[in-house]
């Protein structure tokens, strides 16, 4: 049996028993999953509904349950038949069904045949206000949820719950946890997170797409811009490589900035046209079924100036002395003090970042690194990478006062140490 999201039953099998193995060891009965990132990993749910109330309820043994707004049945059935749905009607009863077929007409005529044609209700009504007053917002979703926890036997015991997604409301959230008052419930906001760190056999194969889809788009960018070319026009000419080559929407939108708006961390393209000694930055990922490989270059508009070039040979040295370090039991921090010693070394002691990567995989809008803070190559981490594990690999050298240089790739952890997936030329680039 194939799923919808491209991989077989058994990866998912495999996935929530992995992520029942640490929840037996926490000594949780269930879990509350909300971020979609995570709710993709463990079933293949893939669309755009969670913008409302998702909750995937995980048992330590037995079906998960799926909770969504009701007019997501079709999707629920057809991508992930094999975990139990429970629909939530926003409060409003779904239109009854018809006596006979002739009555089941909404907004249409009847042609010469007797066939009907136009609009029907069906289970999208489940989601409108068709007749009478809304009920509270919170209120259905709330019950429907403590439904499902009560039939599965989670009314009780330890539970753990995403406390910090950003897609648990409060109001719903507060809701079940103050009408379980004998559930323990437990902070487990990075069960399934650290579930995903590591990359499967299958994970990286689409992950691997993604990136040779990142370099194609990169390369797109690139050739687009010059003097008196639009951000605008930059941005199309990526978007088109993206899906002429078989990419999909990603959970970021790429971020093209030049001079004026370099420094707003995560603004993307103005109607700006480029000048000559412009800098452009592109910073992007392809998406191949919700995996991510981003990658980002800087551009000089008409020439690069002098200092760019040394550098550029700094940025380039960093990068590549931090991947060096990545490896299976090498340290996160000690992989971040790799790179601000090289960055240190060439006279920029003053100079330094939040991190010099993170890690990357499934990703929704609107983030590519999944919910929350990315897990980071950060000063001080003591995280312990591990053979699959795959990293935004950055390198920043911004307003230093001697230079504008800016890199980053997508890397995998390999069992003999890291290797580079996307790869587009890391030397100057004028346009």
């Amino acid at each position: 049996m194939t799923a919808h999201a491209g991989f077989p039953q058994e990866e998912f099998d495999r996935r929530l028993a992995k992520l029942r193995v640490c929840m037996d060891a926490a000594g949780l009965r269930g879990l509350l999953v909300a971020a979609p990132e995570n709710v993709f990993y463990l079933t293949g749910l893939e669309h755009q509904g969670y913008f409302a109330y998702e909750l995937l309820i995980v048992p330590l043994e037995g079906q998960p349950v799926l909770v969504t707004r009701a007019m997501e049945r079709a999707t629920v059935r057809d991508q992930v038949p094999w975990v139990r749905h429970v629909g939530y009607s926003d409060g409003i009863e779904p239109v009854p069904a018809p006596r006979d077929r002739s009555e089941d007409i909404v907004m249409t005529d009847m042609t010469e045949q007797g066939d009907a044609v136009g609009l029907r209700p069906w289970e999208m009504s489940y989601g409108v206000a068709v007749r009478g007053p809304v009920a509270d917002a919170a209120d259905v979703p709330v019950q429907s949820t403590l439904g499902a926890l009560r039939d599965l036997g989670l009314d009780s015991g330890r539970v753990g719950i995403e406390q910090r997604s950003s897609f648990f409301p409060y109001a719903i959230a507060h809701g079940v946890i103050s009408a379980l008052g004998d559930v323990d419930w437990v902070e487990a906001n990075d069960m399934v997170a650290d579930c995903r760190l590591v990359q499967s056999a299958l994970e990286l194969r689409e992950t691997r797409r993604a990136a040779t889809l990142t370099d194609s788009m990169m390369l797109s960018a690139i050739a687009a811009a010059g003097p008196g070319v639009s951000e605008r026009e930059v941005m199309a000419a990526l978007y088109d490589s993206m899906f002429r080559r078989g990419g999909t929407y990603p959970g970021f939108i790429p971020l093209v900035r030049s001079t004026r708006t370099i420094e707003h961390e995560h603004g993307t393209w103005t109607d700006g046209v480029l000048k000559a000694r412009d800098v452009l930055f592109v910073e992007l990922a392809g998406c191949v079924r919700r995996y991510h490989a981003p990658a980002g270059r800087l551009v000089f508009i008409g020439r690069a100036p002098q200092r760019s070039y040394k550098m550029q040979k700094v940025c380039e040295e960093a990068m590549l002395g931090a991947a060096g370090a990545i490896g299976p039991g090498a340290r996160a921090g000690d992989v971040y003090r790799v790179w601000q010693d090289t960055v240190d070394r060439a006279g920029l002691a003053g100079y330094s970042r939040h991190h010099c990567g993170y890690a990357v995989g499934i990703g929704f809008p609107p983030s590519w690194s999944g919910s929350g803070t990315p897990r980071g190559l950060r000063r001080g981490s003591d995280m312990e990478l591990q053979s699959g594990m795959v990293f935004h690999l950055m390198s920043w050298l911004l307003r230093t006062g001697r230079g504008d240089s800016f890199l980053s790739d997508t890397v995998v952890v390999t069992d003999s140490g890291c290797e580079f997936l996307t790869n587009v030329d890391r030397s100057v680039t004028v346009r």
